[in-house]
């Protein structure tokens, strides 16, 4: 069963298993970012949480992020992930409200900002609570194994968008990340861009692993591993 943990007055995080997501209350509405592993009444319980409409927005469309997509009219992520993670097929009905660098969507004295960071997915995005200074950051920024295979990876965008975040490190005080430790230091978006890096000139060892049916190279190291 999720668990519900209050990180601020208006913000929640819910622990659904190896997974969590989050709830954002502004004025007028609530945002749930991410939507679970296993998790189909989260719009349930983000509205009785808050006493708002909710609506949601997603890092990325991969499965253990999606599970309570059903329950909404729309979505509100990437059209690329959209599309190469086959939401419309997973969830017919729920209809894609398309968002990217720069968007910015209002709860109500409250502002979240959507920073594209292709990499992890082709679409991946992180969402910048503006007033609070929190970076959400999906799957790309944590302290434990990313997943970097599969035909949804863009291997070559990854860094790139690190360094991105790197660049806006200014705008947040730390980063909220969907599995391993919740809140992170800034700081962790330079590690696992060093470590991806050190990994990408063959300085990491790796062991061979399945994951869900396929050989894949697991690195770690000393701030978080991948999963090649």
């Amino acid at each position: 069963m999720a668990e519900m943990i209050q990180m601020d007055e208006k913000t929640w995080r819910v622990e659904d298993g190896f997974v969590r997501f989050f709830i954002l209350a502004g004025k007028e509405r609530a945002a749930m970012i991410d939507s679970g592993f296993a998790c189909p009444n989260a719009k349930a319980i983000a509205e009785e949480l808050t006493g708002l409409p909710v609506i949601l927005l997603n890092t990325h469309g991969d499965g253990d992020h999606t599970s309570g997509t059903g329950a909404f009219a729309e979505i509100h992520m990437s059209r690329a992930d959209y599309e190469c993670c086959g939401i419309a097929e997973k969830y017919p009905g729920t209809k894609l409200c398309a968002v990217g660098d720069g968007v910015k969507v209002s709860l109500g004295e409250r502002t979240l900002e959507i920073i594209d960071i292709p990499g992890h997915t082709k679409g991946s995005i992180a969402i910048l609570d503006v007033e609070r200074r929190m970076l959400y950051a999906g799957d790309s920024v944590q302290t434990g194994t990313i997943f970097m295979f599969g035909a949804s990876r863009t291997k070559e965008q990854y860094p790139l968008s690190l360094e991105k975040l790197v660049g806006l490190s200014d705008r947040y005080d730390s980063v909220v990340a969907s599995h391993s430790e919740p809140v992170l230091q800034k700081e962790q978006v330079s590690k696992v861009l060093a470590a991806w890096k050190q990994v990408q000139r063959g300085e990491v060892p790796f062991e061979t692993v399945n994951m869900h049916g396929t050989e894949v190279k697991q690195y770690q190291t000393a701030d978080c591993g991948f999963y090649c």
